[in-house]
């Protein structure tokens, strides 16, 4: 009985010592700037549908009339899936004009954010990433 606990014992250390390590992936606050957040509306160009996470392609005009192409950071697959976007809503408005609320790279020398959420032609508001600014879709406060 006390080699089975002690086997048992083991094997848990070795999950949570594991798992410890997998989620030491990377924070938002190192690679990005939760503080300059800002809405973007362009052509979606692009979807690159992978884990750890996902991103998505986007041609912004400025008031210059110069496009930029950005690479849009997300959550994972199987997030955006739980939440009611996949792979096929990216595809049907590809060429399409979308919005996105996104947090720029703090390299600042890249065209690449993580973005917050995402507004398709119909009108639907997703949540694709980490809610930085404490808001919801749509622009309503977390509770």
């Amino acid at each position: 009985m006390r080699r089975k606990f002690a086997c048992i014992t083991a094997a848990l250390f070795a999950l949570l010592f594991a798992g410890g390590r997998a989620s030491a992936h990377h924070g938002f606050a190192v690679e990005f700037d939760g503080t300059k957040c800002t809405d973007m509306t362009g052509t979606l160009t692009g979807i690159d549908w992978q884990n750890p996470h996902a991103y998505f392609h986007i041609d912004v005009k400025d008031a210059d009339g110069k496009i930029s192409s950005w690479r849009l950071e997300t959550l994972s697959v199987v997030s955006m899936k739980r939440g009611g976007l996949d792979k096929q809503d990216f595809l049907d408005n590809m060429g399409k004009t979308i919005t996105a609320r996104a947090c720029p790279a703090k390299s600042g020398t890249e065209y690449r954010a993580a973005a917050e959420t995402l507004k398709l032609p119909d009108g639907r508001v997703f949540i694709v990433g980490q809610l930085v600014e404490g808001k919801r879709a749509g622009g309503r406060p977390e509770n």
